[in-house]
């Protein structure tokens, strides 16, 4: 149904347009200018799906989630996520980070985040007093060689031992279409 109605409002030229990033891909929609980086925004709301159905419904209820947040001149993430469990009212907190593999972008994320930890500058952010601990860094790569990559990255570089979890986009994906909750 809501297909329909989409189709529909692209035909008559109301408010919404919409592309796919080649034929064999769902269209996307969008308002009034197609959004840049659209293979990276759509890659970051599969997190934002992949985090939802994370969720132990009754436990916990998305809170919030945060598009490109910039944290000072350190860093500037993808996504910020926060989750409440509603049996202890807290929050966990998680950053949200997609690396292009085809980008050849340095991967200089683990020392930012370390330099955001050491900086205690997150504690100016309105989720920093609530945190217990520092939120986990998801960092998310287009290929298995590239997320190897990062976990090497990851050992040599997290000078404060920061929780970090790397997954492949496909690996999201495939939690999000077939279930598994790992």
């Amino acid at each position: 149904m809501a297909q329909t109605r989409l189709r529909k409002l692209v035909k008559e030229k109301k408010l919404i347009k919409r592309d796919r990033l080649s034929f064999d891909k769902p269209y996307f929609y969008y308002l009034d200018k197609r959004p840049g980086q659209i293979e990276h925004k759509l890659a970051v709301n599969w997190v934002y799906v992949w985090l939802n159905r994370k969720i132990k419904k009754g436990w916990e209820k998305f809170h919030s989630f945060e598009w490109e947040v910039p944290y000072g001149k350190i860093l500037r993430p993808d996504g910020f996520a926060a989750i409440k469990n509603l049996a202890y009212n807290k929050l966990t907190f998680y950053f949200v980070e997609l690396d292009i593999a085809e980008s050849r972008n340095e991967f200089d994320k683990v020392t930012k985040y370390n330099r955001l930890y050491s900086s205690q500058e997150y504690m100016n952010y309105w989720w920093g007093p609530l945190a217990v601990g520092f939120p986990t860094i998801i960092i998310v790569t287009t290929t298995t060689r590239r997320k190897n990559s990062i976990l090497e990255k990851i050992k040599k570089d997290n000078e404060y031992g920061l929780d970090f979890q790397a997954y492949t986009l496909d690996q999201i994906k495939e939690e999000c279409l077939h279930g598994g909750n790992s």
